[in-house]
């Protein structure tokens, strides 16, 4: 999706936010310290029941206060973003955080023939106020950045080409990292409420913008992704199933899907096996079971087919037999269980 000229740089700030107060006051703040700051800033408190309002009245008229019922992130961004008056949205979680170039240089490649309307950056991750040293873009898979047709700008790259297909074997785009303008945001149709409740959420909707070109892409790890316990990204299984669930759904709704639905096909049994695994290591062996069904047992494997054989026996005697594989060390001094 290609423009003669820029959209109007104003920028609507989005902050979904529920029950972190605890968090929001720095996020705001980061936000604010921008070098070139947003044309607004909109909180949407999802329900919250924590100071979340007084935290968003310490800023005054800087910060659009909102409360809603609650009903997840997407409902929440959604409200945020038919109230924005801004050309371009940013979506901000309520707990992250920005290095105070980040809307600038996102500016830069807006503001780069072709003009991408969907921008996003890299992004570090944030673990007790400490930002890690590994960046995001960095885990990608050997090869993938080369394999996308772009052109490299000063500070970072310009895709001409759509990202559906390349975003379903690795995937680099964090809501916190997006800005785009309002415009594509209802072209797309904006976050689908359904998956409100399915972690990876985002995931659905973001796989819809990335079926346009071009698509802008800044280099340097500007953005702080928090983990802490309140995470309900931190959860891997649950991101695995929620992956799941939303490449079904893709794959019978969205027009990008239809050239690629044996890749998808691909990526649904990948993310089931690692669901496997991790479920087994879990101890969550009715789901060790489901999930093998759904895979079907030509496609197991040896490892996965033993741990669905081990979540099929009775209790008690899975019980002895992990008992008996964790305890290697005994086992090969050849003494006996009591």
């Amino acid at each position: 999706m290609d423009m003669s000229n820029p959209a109007p740089w104003r920028v609507s700030a989005i902050i979904p936010s529920y029950n972190r107060a605890e968090f929001l006051a720095e996020t705001i703040s980061c936000l604010l310290a921008q070098t070139i700051p947003p044309h607004e800033i909109i909180v949407v408190d999802d329900g919250s029941s924590d100071d979340t309002q007084a935290v968003v009245a310490r800023f005054g008229a800087a910060v659009r206060y909102k409360r809603i019922a609650n009903s997840g992130a997407p409902v929440a961004r959604n409200e945020g973003a038919a109230l924005a008056t801004g050309d371009w949205l940013w979506f901000c979680d309520s707990d992250d955080l920005w290095r105070p170039d980040f809307l600038a240089q996102i500016r830069a490649v807006a503001q780069t023939p072709p003009h991408p309307q969907f921008l996003f950056g890299n992004f570090q991750l944030v673990r007790n106020g400490v930002w890690e040293a590994d960046a995001k873009f960095a885990a990608a898979p050997d090869g993938f950045w080369k394999n996308i047709a772009s052109r490299k700008i000063a500070n970072g790259t310009i895709f001409t080409e759509p990202l559906y297909r390349h975003i379903l074997k690795f995937q680099p785009i964090f809501p916190s990292t997006i800005v785009m303008t309002k415009s594509l945001f209802e072209s797309v149709g904006g976050f689908d409420g359904k998956f409100a409740r399915t972690a990876s959420e985002d995931f659905e909707f973001i796989l819809r913008c990335v079926a346009h070109a071009p698509i802008g892409m800044i280099d340097a790890p500007l953005v702080g992704i928090r983990r802490h316990p309140g995470n309900f990204s931190a959860s891997q299984l649950a991101n695995l199933l929620g992956e799941v669930k939303i490449l079904r759904h893709a794959k019978s709704h969205h027009t990008a899907a239809k050239q690629f639905a044996a890749e998808i096909d691909a990526d649904i049994a990948r993310r089931n096996l690692e669901a496997l695994a991790l479920a087994f290591s879990f101890g969550k062996y009715d789901l060790v079971r489901s999930l093998a069904g759904e895979i079907g047992a030509k496609h197991l494997g040896f490892k996965p087919r033993l741990k669905f054989l081990i979540a099929s026996l009775p209790k008690a005697i899975r019980a002895r037999l992990i008992a008996l594989a964790g305890r290697p060390a005994i086992a090969r001094q050849g003494k006996t269980n009591p």
